[in-house]
């Protein structure tokens, strides 16, 4: 995996992952992409997105919830790029709720 993101929530507070969605930027090619948030050891813990082969524009979204619910106070969440994909890129959106 690819980590391209961490995410550190307010000090405290547990959050939910509410979205994950992409943007294509640069046409994602040979193959799928996935985006996973979650941690080192469970890099799709609190959720997925696959983006499949698109041209630029194109939107990704349909984001498949992880086995954990909450992410737990004072976590460092991880986005990571997971797949076959060789080329392409994407301005990504992670959605949490806190609380």
């Amino acid at each position: 995996a690819a980590i391209v993101g961490r995410i550190a929530g307010p000090a405290g507070k547990s959050g939910r992952l509410i979205d994950i969605s992409a943007v294509v930027t640069t046409g994602i090619t040979a193959a799928a992409v996935t985006v996973d948030v979650g941690l080192t050891a469970d890099v799709n813990a609190f959720g997925t997105l696959t983006a499949a082969i698109a041209s630029a524009n194109a939107l990704a979204n349909g984001m498949v919830q992880g086995t954990d619910i909450d992410i737990p106070a004072d976590t460092i969440v991880e986005v990571s790029s997971n797949g076959e994909c060789t080329a392409g890129a994407a301005d990504l959106l992670v959605m949490i709720d806190w609380y």
